[in-house]
């Protein structure tokens, strides 16, 4: 049988500019190493979608620089912080488009 796992780096590149990503809510079991993966390959004009909100994973991504819009019912990072503080400059700034799906 063929082996069917990927590097980081082969996983990431997968993933295209202006690709949708969809992640669940929570500080536990985000793919952080992926997503860093996917800042150090350049990657632009994400569309990030929380399913049931969006914590550090959405956050990290657009303090990077990757995403376009996020489409979610809220970003926080728990107990740590209210709202994810890259999210809330990002939109205040206008440099992203944010969805509300409540």
């Amino acid at each position: 049988m063929r082996d069917k796992r990927l590097s980081l780096r082969q996983a990431a590149a997968l993933v295209a500019d202006g690709d949708q990503i969809v992640m669940g809510a929570g500080m536990e079991r985000s793919p952080m190493a992926l997503l860093r993966e996917l800042v150090r390959q350049g990657r632009r004009s994400l569309r990030l979608v929380g399913v049931v909100g969006g914590a550090l994973n959405l956050d990290f991504l657009v303090g990077a620089g990757a995403a376009a819009s996020v489409d979610t019912c809220s970003v926080t990072l728990g107990r740590f912080a209210r709202t994810g503080p890259n999210f809330q400059r990002h939109v205040q700034d206008g440099r992203i488009k944010a969805l509300d799906n409540t």
